[in-house]
Order: structure tokens, then C-alpha cells, then sequence
């Protein structure tokens, strides 16, 4: 296994153009000495993508707000499951690499790790933004008993709740992504096995 961490930032291009704002998406290999991701000349992280953050609605209306935002984390996805899929290709059947010590050997590289910051783990997992993205502790809650336990965020869990349920369940449904701060839909990450 050769485990692959992603890693994004969203940067403002300039102070000049407006809001101008792209998110770069990056990966790397987990298993490289320090020494060797330290250095830039090495190269040890290479750019996978680089995506434009559409810009804000200003003095527009809330509904177009509210209908963007859809549209937006769709777009996301989708792009992700492109800039994805030569990952997911590779995973199962593996692919042949060339390591440093001459020699070639069948590998399978697994996306093991994302590197973010608060606000992009919350687009990418589709969490709500003042919730904690490791456990399911209640915005309220935060600051509180650091010795409460509360469960851990299961991906898997909330992908099958959304895909499999009825009709009649969907208001049940909607309160129950409510009360553990997540926002209906798949995440970028649900496609990847």
C-alpha cells in the first residue's frame, strides 16, 4: 500500500481583481523520509488541481444565495470525482512505480489522508460550519465537559441514511443530519472504497 495525502487551501489570487479566489488542491506520498518533504527542490507535493472558488452573492437576495449553495457543493463533488478517478482506477488492480532504489514493484495507492483547514473539512465532509468535524458534540457544546464522550462521525453511516430512505421518512431524516451537524448529500470523499 503507498498511502497518498491530499492536502487544499483556498488562496485569494489579489487584492486588485475582488474576490478572486482559487483552491488548490495538492497530494503527496506518505511515506517519504521528512527530509525529503521538507525540501522543495525534491518536489514532494505536486499540484492535482487547481479549482475557481465562485464568488459571493453580495446584495443579491437570500433565495439565490440558498439555491447556490446546492448547485456549488455539487460542483464540487463532481469535480473531485474527476480529479479523483485515476486514484480510484489504480486502487484495486494497483500500478507498477519506480522507487528510488532502481527497482519496480506493483503498488496499490489508497487516498489515507486530507489536509485541511476548519472551513474546507466542512465543505469537503459537507458538515455544518461551527461543528466539530471528528466527533458529533453539539455546536453548544464545544467548550464545554472536555471529558464527555460523544460518538464519532461515521461517513459511511450518514451516506447510507441518505441514499436509503423512504418517502415518508425524509422530514426524520433531515432532523436527524440537523442534530449531528451535517448537511444532506454525499461528501467528495463518499465515492472512494
Amino acid at each position: 500500500m503507498v498511502p497518498i495525502i491530499g492536502l487544499s487551501d483556498q488562496t485569494q489570487h489579489t487584492n486588485f481583481s475582488g474576490d478572486k479566489k482559487a483552491w488548490a488542491v495538492h497530494v503527496t506520498i506518505g511515506n517519504i523520509l521528512s527530509w525529503t518533504s521538507n525540501c522543495p527542490v525534491m518536489i514532494p507535493i505536486l499540484l492535482l488541481a487547481l479549482l475557481l472558488v465562485p464568488p459571493k452573492f453580495t446584495g443579491e437576495s437570500a433565495r439565490a444565495d440558498e439555491a447556490q449553495r446546492p448547485m456549488n457543493a455539487n460542483v464540487l463533488r463532481t469535480v473531485f470525482d474527476l480529479v479523483l478517478a485515476p486514484l480510484q482506477q489504480v486502487v484495486h488492480k494497483g500500478t507498477v512505480m519506480d522507487f528510488a532504489d532502481g527497482k519496480t514493484r506493483l503498488c496499490f495507492p489508497i487516498l489515507s489522508a486530507w489536509i485541511a483547514d476548519h472551513a474546507e473539512h466542512a465543505a469537503l465532509y459537507r458538515i455544518a460550519s461551527k461543528w466539530c468535524p471528528k466527533c458529533e458534540v453539539p455546536c453548544k457544546e464545544l467548550s464545554g465537559n472536555p471529558l464527555k464522550m460523544y460518538e464519532t462521525r461515521d461517513n459511511i453511516l450518514y451516506r447510507e441514511k441518505a441514499l436509503r430512505h423512504e418517502p415518508a421518512e425524509v422530514a426524520g431524516i433531515a432532523e436527524y443530519f440537523q442534530q449531528v451537524g451535517m448537511k444532506i448529500g454525499n461528501n467528495v470523499f463518499s465515492g472512494l472504497d
